[in-house]
This record gives C-alpha cells, structure tokens and sequence, in this order.
C-alpha cells in the first residue's frame, strides 16, 4: 500500500487573503524561537529549539492568496534515534481554496509518511499547530495561549530551571513517609484531591477522571493519562482533554503536564510538583494557584503525613 503524507484540512470564514498573510506570520503560530523571514518567494528562516528540533526552511513557491511551499534544507531531530535529519528535503505545502463562502486550507509535509521514525510525534505535532494554533491565528487574529504552554514545557524538558522556577506554576513539600509511600499516596487522588475521581493513576498509561461539577449545566472536568512513570521518583499526569466553562478558554489546561519529582533528603521525602504550562498571563492562573496550594501543600501533605486528607 502506497504511504500516505500527512495532511490537515481547515475550514474558516476569513478571507483567502487573510489566511494566505496568516501562513507567513509563523512566530505567531508555529513557534517564537524563529529566526528569518517568511514572506516571499526565496525567503528561508529557521525553527530552532534547542537539544529538540532544528529546521530551516526555504519558500520556493508563493502564488499570493493561493499557495505557499517551503522546501527544508536542513533539520535536525534530536528526539530520534536513528536519521536526525528526517525532515531535509521535505516540503511542506499550504493550498488556499474557496467552498461557497468558506476558505479551506491544506496543508501537506511531502515525504512525511508512517513509516518515517519520527511520523507518530510530528502527525501529533502538526495537528496542534495546524488545527489549533494556525486555526486560532486565522480565526482570532492572536497567537494561542497554547503557543506559550509549549514553550514552557520544552523549557522544562531541557533542564532550564529558571524557567521553570519563573513560569511554571512550582511548589515544593517534605513529607515523612518514604518515597514509594508517598508516590502510592498521589496515585490515591481520592483521598486528597478529589473524593468522586475515577479511573487510576498507578502506572504508566493509566487514565482517569477528575469532575468539577457542573456550571448552568455544563459539566466541567479534566482527563489524564499518566505520560511517564518511575516508581518511588517520578510520575507525570498528561492533559488529554478539559472544560473548564468558568473560564473564556474552556480547554486552558489542555496538554499541560502535571509532574510529580520525588527524592529523599535529610530522612524525609522531598517532592518537587510542578504544573508545567500553568503560567502567570493564563486566564486561570490565579485561580488555579489557590487551588493547588491547597490540595498540594495541605490536603496532600496531611494525607501522606496522617493519612488523611481533605479532599474536593
């Protein structure tokens, strides 16, 4: 069976002329670690953030309100253990068209195709670049808050922990039980967070629930998968879908990471919990402060120390 390239098709109600000078903002929705130009025909600029991804591009074909090509003549994925430079010689492909009075782009990577090492995480990638932030850029005229939470989690992934420190919302608890007691303690979301979670949250890829009741009717809740897991040392709860209907951005906590980093210090356990992309500047930032400094700080601290919490 023939290989596929990747493709994203959107639909709006801007102008072809509005989503062709969208395309060629890139700082505003692909990545702010940009450097060059992207406007016209031989323009090259490059995507660089560090120890991750490295590309440059170069435009090869601008047909104003219709097309745009950029060829990649460079790339280097650090992520991938095999060719780094999958992405050389690629090109990616935005289409302008109209259907009745709609607009619809497509967007093709040439020669990204499954059974490229790198395909799962840059299909995942480009889905949110293309169909969430480029989406927003053209619909609301501003780059996604998205944009930022992503900045920040690369931040933290490459060990900037002045970033970290600054951005991310970050506390730190010392508790008296052991390691593994307390990383078995934080998968008991129930005894300390919320009482009517449901799911689990014990090993890796365990997913679960946590509701927040109900606003004029609309239910509100988060879901998570547990993205990573290294017992008695780490665990990391991945967003994989929200609403928060109190908030204009009902999706706010979407692919955020909630971490868990936990060590042994002075004959006590240490644990280092960072909500990585909650930063001050998101609308639910302040709320969501309060909220975790008392689940984490008190209702989770007295749950591991005493053995109970007071849970939502």
């Amino acid at each position: 069976m023939e290989s596929k390239n990747y493709t994203a098709t959107i639909e709006v109600a801007q102008s072809t002329k509005e989503v062709f000078n969208a395309i060629n903002n890139v700082p505003k929705w692909w990545s702010k670690d940009f450097a060059g130009n992207s406007t016209k025909l031989n323009d090259q600029f490059i995507i660089n953030h560090p120890n991750q991804h490295y590309s440059k591009q170069k435009l090869i074909e601008v047909v104003p309100n219709k097309k745009v090509v950029w060829l990649v003549t460079e790339s280097k994925l650090d992520w991938i253990k095999n060719n780094k430079e999958e992405w050389t010689n690629t090109k990616m492909i935005f289409e302008i068209s109209t259907k009745g009075d709609k607009t619809v782009l497509h967007f093709t990577h040439e020669k990204l195709v499954p059974n490229q090492e790198c395909y799962a995480m840059c299909e995942k990638g480009w889905n949110i670049v293309i169909k969430d932030w480029l989406l927003h850029l053209i619909t609301v005229g501003t780059p996604s808050t998205e944009m930022a939470k992503a900045a920040a989690i690369r931040n933290q992934h490459i060990g900037d922990d002045s970033a970290k420190e600054k951005k991310n919302y970050h506390r730190t608890i010392m508790v008296s039980a052991s390691p593994e007691e307390a990383m078995k303690k934080i998968s008991e979301i129930n005894d300390w967070w919320k009482h009517d979670f449901s799911g689990s949250a014990e090993k890796l890829n365990d997913r679960f629930n946590v509701p927040f009741g109900e606003l004029n009717g609309e239910k509100s809740f988060v879901d998570f998968v547990v993205s990573e897991f290294e017992p008695g040392k780490k665990t990391v709860w991945k967003v994989t879908g929200c609403n928060l209907p109190w908030f204009k951005d009902k999706k706010e906590w979407n692919n955020t990471e909630v971490v868990f980093e936990i060590s042994s210090e002075n004959n006590k356990t240490k644990i280092e919990f960072t909500h990585i992309g909650l930063i001050p500047g998101v609308e639910c930032y302040d709320a969501c402060e309060k909220g975790w400094d008392g689940h984490v700080t008190n209702s989770l601290v007295k749950f591991i120390n005493e053995g109970k919490g007071q849970p939502q």
